[in-house]
């Protein structure tokens, strides 16, 4: 395929991940802007990928990366979730991982081995890579090149399958990895398991072994070259739109405790169902940027806050006249002819100097401000700010690790769709792709993803 190809199967194409005998791999956006990993068969490489749409659906199990959607466009489409996140990358970052993370990582796995063992089907083999990691650090396989092999499954064909012995194999040696790791062996439950090709027992006999416990997905970041500063903009938004904004992220702070010198969260906080160990981090940390993201999407309550000071503003009812914008005071200084005893000038009141926006036909422009302004309500904490820079239905408010901007990154218009701006982050470092919007009140972020 050319590269200058912009779109398959009317998706918009982000960046190439890989390329293979069986297929390209491209980073791409559905019809809402979201990121999709999208694979595409190589020419007379139709036949594997119905394959492997056929066996995930027949074993429709939750820790198989689902295919989403099946489409034909100069080769077999198939449509998976966008999950840059694999279990080799969290290895390596994680370095040492306890004994109940590796199960964590590897039970899941072995369950989603047997539904596909079930249904007569295999993956052919397991690899780190393979298994992705969804937001919350569940493990999903990919299960590339999964077809199914005898329908109904047998025992016999079971015992038989080089593609099932590859399945047990694949996994026998991704589970002495994490293990070894932690400093445990594999044990003996689970090699009895394995040597009878049972994936399921397996899973059953490792989550005997340890009790499981959450992937440590925050690993200390690599320092990053140092930013320069950028000028934080208030955003003017239309009659009233600028005062519930404030109003919101005030109630975000008094939910976390930022104005109630750190006293335990109140029933409101319990009520939008924050993360427990949320609830217990020490005061400093409760007023940090990432969980106010938590709380901004936490059961709606932020876009109740906004919805409601809307109404009130909208009938006159409730809803306080926002302060018109005070000038700055210039002081000019004596002209040097002054005549003497004559009364000195009078401060006068000017505007303040516009900040220079992008020109609003130029979303690339645009986005580089955008983001930089972001970049610098995060460094400052400003919650305030970091609402306004946001569309209301940003998940970007729900992310439990904001996505940052790389400090190499640069903006680069892919397609525009609507009243929507869908750029890719060129970076030699993390690249990314950013969804913005366009709206009477300014530029919005709607989405980021990170590959």
């Amino acid at each position: 395929m050319d590269d200058e190809r912009t779109t398959i199967a009317g998706h918009p194409l982000v960046r190439l991940l890989r390329r293979d005998d069986d297929r390209e791999a491209w980073v791409a956006a559905d019809g809402e802007g979201a990121g999709v990993e999208l694979h595409r068969a190589t020419a007379g490489r139709d036949a594997v990928l119905a394959r492997e749409a056929e066996a995930v659906a027949a074993a429709a199990h939750p820790h198989l990366v689902p295919v989403l959607d099946v489409a034909h466009d100069g080769g077999a489409v198939l449509l998976r979730p966008l999950l840059p996140r694999d279990l080799a990358g969290w290895l390596v970052a994680r370095g040492a991982p306890e004994p109940g993370e590796a199960v964590t990582a590897l039970a899941p796995v072995a369950a989603a081995l047997a539904a596909l063992h079930a249904v007569g089907a295999a993956a052919g083999g397991v690899t780190a890579q393979a298994v992705r990691l969804d937001a919350d650090g569940a493990p999903l396989l990919m299960a590339e090149g999964a077809a199914v092999e005898q329908s109904p499954p047998t025992a016999a064909w079971r015992e038989s399958s080089a593609a099932v012995a590859r399945d047990a194999a694949g996994w026998r040696a991704l589970a002495e990895t994490l293990l070894d790791a932690a400093g445990e062996p594999l044990p003996p439950e689970v090699e009895r398991a394995l040597a009878e090709r049972d994936l399921a027992a397996a899973g059953d006999a490792l989550l005997a072994a340890w009790p499981a416990l959450p992937l440590a997905l925050e690993a200390p970041r690599a320092s990053a070259p140092a930013r320069r500063p950028a000028p934080v903009r208030r955003r003017e938004r239309p009659d009233g739109l600028r005062a519930t904004w404030d109003a919101v992220a005030a109630a975000l702070d008094r939910m976390l405790g930022g104005a109630t010198g750190g006293r335990a969260p109140s029933a409101t906080a319990a009520q939008l169902r924050v993360p427990a160990a949320l609830l217990h981090r020490a005061p400093a940390a409760m007023r940090a940027v990432r969980p106010r993201f938590w709380l901004a999407a936490g059961a709606g309550a932020a876009a109740l806050a906004l919805a409601g000071g809307l109404a009130a503003t909208a009938d006159g009812s409730s809803a306080a006249t926002p302060p018109e914008p005070t000038p700055a005071v210039v002081s000019t200084p004596a002209p040097a002819a002054a005549t003497e005893g004559s009364a000195p000038p009078t401060p006068t009141a000017e505007p303040a100097p516009p900040t220079s926006a992008p020109a609003a036909d130029d979303p690339v422009a645009a986005t580089r401000a955008l983001l930089a302004e972001r970049e610098a309500c995060l460094d400052a904490a400003d919650a305030g700010c970091l609402v306004g820079l946001h569309d209301p239905a940003s998940p970007l408010l729900a992310a439990d690790d904001p996505w940052r901007m790389p400090a190499d990154g640069q903006p680069e218009l892919v397609q525009r769709l609507g009243d929507a701006w869908l750029l890719r982050i060129a970076s030699g470092t993390a690249p990314a792709s950013v969804l913005v919007m366009s709206t009477e009140a300014g530029w919005t972020l709607r989405d980021a993803w990170e590959g």
